[in-house]
């Protein structure tokens, strides 16, 4: 791998051992503009132009600010930005095994990568083999599982897309450095959005299980689909069944 040094002051301490590995896409124009907003002391929307903002927005606005540990170009450079023993600003809000603040547990790695507001292009072999290098050698420092990677929509789901579904997370895990499911495609509706009783309440239990904050019902009858749910299911098939996304569970789901 091929390293540059491009600090940012954007963190504080951990307050939690690494336990995770979060990969983001960066969702920018470029890698250049993407440094620029993980490395600003004090952002403000004028300099930070696109979809992601209003475009009546006061370019003045002070935005919050943003971090990673890592950023790793299409030209598979990687950009050390925040010491892996400091909390970098990247997760934002959500939740992974029931636990909040994962910039207190997780490595957090910004993929070069124009995202879903640019077409979401294709990711580059050469690029996915340095993310691959940085991620083996990050669980290799923390005596990690594979299993302990994840996605920004895994721990957002609904909030966030990231790093997509042309994301090659089958790739990883042929590495060892994800996991992918064994199991054959089974297209039997489970359950969906709307439906509520005993195999929602399975649904929730296995989603849970696996990591994704859901609804918790101490009455199986009463487990709704709601859109949390829904959620959850979208970040879940984005990652496994990309092919797929439209939020209702199959069988194949379940194993």
């Amino acid at each position: 791998m091929k390293f540059v040094d491009r600090p940012s002051p954007n963190f504080d301490a951990r307050a939690a051992s690494i336990d995770l590995v979060v990969l983001h896409y960066t969702g920018m124009q470029d890698v250049e503009t993407a440094l620029r907003r993980l490395t600003d002391p004090a952002p403000v929307a004028g300099h930070y132009k696109g979809p992601w903002q209003a475009p009546d927005v006061d370019p003045v606005t002070l935005l919050g600010g943003a971090s990673a540990h890592y950023v790793v170009g299409e030209d598979g450079t990687v950009f050390r930005v925040v010491d892996e023993m400091d909390r970098a600003w990247h997760a934002g809000a959500g939740a992974w095994e029931g636990r909040e603040d994962v910039n207190s547990r997780a490595v957090g790695i910004e993929i070069v990568n124009g995202g879903h507001d640019f077409g979401l292009p294709p990711f580059p072999d050469t690029q996915i083999e340095a993310v691959i290098a940085l991620v083996r050698s990050i669980l290799d420092r923390w005596e990690l599982a594979s299993h302990r990677v994840v996605g920004h929509s895994d721990i957002a789901p609904g909030r966030k897309n990231d790093p997509g579904e042309k994301f090659p997370w089958r790739t990883l895990a042929d590495a060892g450095v994800s996991i992918w499911p064994d199991v054959k495609a089974d297209d039997r509706v489970h359950c969906k959005p709307g439906d509520r009783g005993d195999r929602v309440h399975a649904l929730h239990a296995s989603l849970a299980e696996f990591g994704y904050a859901v609804p918790d019902s101490d009455d199986p009858a009463g487990a709704l689909f709601d859109p949390a749910t829904e959620a959850a299911v979208r970040a879940f098939q984005r990652r496994f069944t990309p092919e797929r996304i439209d939020g209702v569970v199959r069988a194949s789901t379940m194993e």
